[in-house]
């Protein structure tokens, strides 16, 4: 076998190794961990409901943005800032955000499976 013959063999079974790991590999591709977010790095609160945390509605209604969302229904404190995402109205959510939001909740929009979700973001009172 001449040398040229060689050089051809070994092009070809480098060509075909890399065909075969580029595409018969049953390597799973390697991800990285997202990088945690702000909003990750928040841990569910404990609330008591026996004895709640009450706050003002100057206290809410610093709350008013996308990534910090309270919202006061029925005299109830709810920081939904989790639920943005997820809300089926969009940001419609933001209407009433870091204040009373009692009427537009109550609407014929929101079935009662709604009230059941809102519960998990229960922090607290409405101080009168």
């Amino acid at each position: 076998m001449d040398q040229e013959s060689i050089t051809y063999i070994i092009l070809f079974v480098l060509v075909a190794l890399v065909i075969k790991k580029l595409f018969l590999s049953n390597d799973k591709p390697v991800v990285k961990p997202k990088q945690s977010t702000e909003k990750q790095k928040k841990k569910k609160r404990v609330v008591d409901r026996e004895n709640p945390t009450f706050y003002t509605a100057e206290e809410v209604s610093v709350h008013d943005k996308e990534d910090d969302l309270w919202l006061i229904i029925d005299d109830k404190v709810y920081d939904v800032t989790e639920y943005v995402d997820k809300h089926m109205g969009g940001l419609a959510i933001m209407k009433n955000a870091g204040r009373d939001s009692t009427e537009g909740f109550n609407g014929e929009q929101h079935p009662i499976k709604v009230r059941q979700i809102l519960d998990e973001y229960y922090i607290g009172e409405l101080k009168k």
